[in-house]
């Protein structure tokens, strides 16, 4: 689940993926500047469901 979603972020460029390993497989997510630039307004978003007990 967190995999299908990290690559589904990855696909739109909110993180970019690196391949650290083969064996075993590791991975690194790293947030991008397009990423970034939805911060603040996630910031909002948990701030205003807090307030709300969302």
């Amino acid at each position: 689940m967190v995999d299908q979603r990290l690559k589904e972020m990855e696909k739109i460029g909110l993180v970019k993926r690196e391949v650290l390993s083969t064996r075993p497989i590791a991975v690194s997510y790293e947030i991008t500047p397009f990423g970034r630039s939805a911060l603040c307004i996630l910031q909002d978003l948990k701030a205003w469901a807090e307030a709300n007990n969302v």
